[in-house]
């Protein structure tokens, strides 16, 4: 019988550990994939050094691992070193901060004073500049003041000269009065050389209208007028100077309208109608009235710019002054115009004395009468009726109205002087049908003349009578001359209807006229008749 071989402990563990050892498991897979990597030959030498490869191999593998976490480890100790830095900056720092903390509260007040001390700068330096404002120009205003071109900077900064000087006599009501004077001294200085530039500047433009016949005025010049207003003796200087130049300009359209006419002849010149008085004239009134309007309208525009052009009568406008309180513009601007005027006072008296002189008709002295009579109204409303040109148009009236009636005057003298011959049928001489032809012709020049809105029918009875009372005188001593010779009673019956027949037409041609002025006409007309019966009546 055999005997059974028994194992030893310790073999028989192993045997059984290895037996019971599970071949399938992750780990043990994984431990045999690496352990092919580096076991080659499974020998029994092999087999016996395995424990000792797999130690060298783990060997390796940390010094491999330390070698690469050296720089890692360098620079850890690095940081670290850093670290260690800073920790000690920041020891420092709050060590700094701990001695610093003391003399902190003087920083924080010098701070505080400091900036009570800004604010109090701040406020002073919005004074000073307010100061500068109201009171003291700046470089470019003064440059704008002195400067060759007028332009609106210019009279901006004039303004501001006017205002810094009304402001000046705020300081002088305070504790400040020798800074007030001080400034208005210097504002003074800038404010009148600015005013004598301007008036230089306005003067010059002035004679620059003079060479136009139509000159326009702008907006600048009107501006510059505005501000020299300021100054009465300046803005003297340039209205004269607008009248002489204006004076020139007119007194040279004038003798271009009666001798050349207008551009290219047309319209033609005045004078060529000086063989009709009535129309030669006529024209040259008409050539003054539209001269005046357009030169009152210019004059108006240049040295009242503010003003509404007013075509109303002078006493209109002079009422409407004072209300206004622009009496003085008024004045000047009478005063311009009338310098403007008196130029072509003389040339024009001369021309309608000469057509005086030259012994019209009788109805045209009337016309001409009338016609000056018209002008010298409607001129006086817009010109005023102390000037020159009124004075030169009244003056021509009345000597219109003298010729007028040293011509009737004359016509009466000489019917008396010569008186006709009573006719053999004591028919109404030819001097008495003539003489109530001219008087109806004259009645009806009177009711057809031009009579302006402010003025009225002139006293007709002084021509009437001047008519009449020659032709009733003649009727008269004719009729003492015929009583003298005896003639018949037949005779003058006969008489009786043709005087009667022509005082009956004329008084028809009075009363067809509806004027109520024409009753005392009528009347002297009738009382002609009647005598005329009486006298050649039984």
């Amino acid at each position: 019988m055999g005997t059974t071989v028994g194992l030893a402990p310790g073999l028989s563990r192993k045997l059984k550990k290895v037996l019971e050892c599970r071949t399938d498991s992750a780990d043990l897979v994984a431990s045999l994939n690496t352990l092919s990597i580096f076991y080659n030959e499974n020998t029994p030498q092999s087999r016996r050094n395995l424990r000792s490869t797999i130690e060298d191999r783990s060997l390796h593998l940390n010094h491999e691992f330390l070698q690469a976490s050296h720089t890692a480890q360098q620079a850890l100790d690095r940081v670290e070193e850093e670290v260690n830095a800073l920790a000690e900056c920041c020891d420092n720092i709050a060590k700094a901060l701990s001695s610093c903390s003391a003399s902190t509260g003087d920083i924080i007040s010098t701070t505080e004073r400091l900036k009570e001390e800004l604010e109090i700068t701040s406020q002073r330096q919005d004074v000073v500049s307010s100061f500068l404002r109201d009171y003291q120009l700046s470089n470019q205003e003064i440059d704008a003041l002195r400067d060759e071109d007028l332009n609106d900077n210019f009279f901006k900064a004039l303004s501001h000269v006017q205002q810094i000087h009304a402001n000046c006599k705020v300081l002088l009501r305070t504790h400040h009065q020798r800074a007030g004077l001080e400034l208005m001294d210097m504002m003074a200085v800038y404010q009148e050389g600015a005013y004598e530039r301007l008036c230089r500047w306005v003067q010059a433009e002035c004679r620059k209208l003079g060479d136009n016949d139509n000159p326009e005025v702008d907006e600048l010049l009107k501006t510059a007028v505005r501000w020299l207003k300021e100054r009465p003796a300046l803005f003297k200087y340039c209205a004269e100077e607008v009248a002489n130049m204006r004076h020139n300009a007119l007194f040279r359209r004038f003798i271009s309208a009666l001798t050349r006419g207008g551009p290219g002849g047309m319209p033609r010149p005045i004078e060529v109608h000086a063989h009709d008085p009535l129309r030669y004239v006529g024209d040259m009134l008409g050539w003054l009235h539209q001269a005046l309007a357009s030169e009152r309208e210019l004059v108006l525009a240049l040295l009242d710019p503010d003003a509404v052009v007013d075509t109303g009568s002078t006493v209109n406008r002079f009422s409407k002054s004072l209300e206004n309180g622009t009496g003085k513009t008024e004045s000047d601007l009478t005063f311009v115009l009338d310098r403007i005027f008196e130029g072509v006072c003389r040339p024009f008296k001369v021309r309608v004395e000469q057509v005086l002189q030259s012994q019209p008709s009788l109805i045209i002295a009337c016309k001409l009468s009338n016609t000056l009579e018209f002008y010298s109204y409607t001129i006086s409303d817009l010109l005023g009726r102390d000037t020159a040109l009124c004075y030169t148009l009244w003056a021509l009236r009345d000597a219109a109205q003298k010729t007028f009636l040293d011509i009737l005057k004359s016509r009466g003298e000489k019917l008396l002087r010569y008186p006709p011959l009573v006719s053999v049928d004591l028919s109404p001489p030819k001097a008495v049908r003539e003489g109530v032809s001219v008087l109806l012709e004259i009645i009806e020049t009177h009711n057809g003349m031009m009579v302006p809105a402010t003025g009225k029918n002139p006293d007709f009875d002084p021509v009437i009578s001047a008519l009449l009372d020659p032709i009733i005188q003649m009727c008269e001593q004719a009729a003492e001359a015929h009583k003298s010779k005896g003639v018949g009673h037949a005779s003058r019956r006969r008489m009786t209807s043709d005087p009667g027949q022509i005082s009956k037409s004329s008084v028809d041609a009075l009363l067809s006229n509806n004027s109520p002025a024409t009753s005392s006409k009528v009347l002297l007309v009738l009382s002609m008749h009647f005598m005329l019966s009486s006298f050649f009546s039984p």
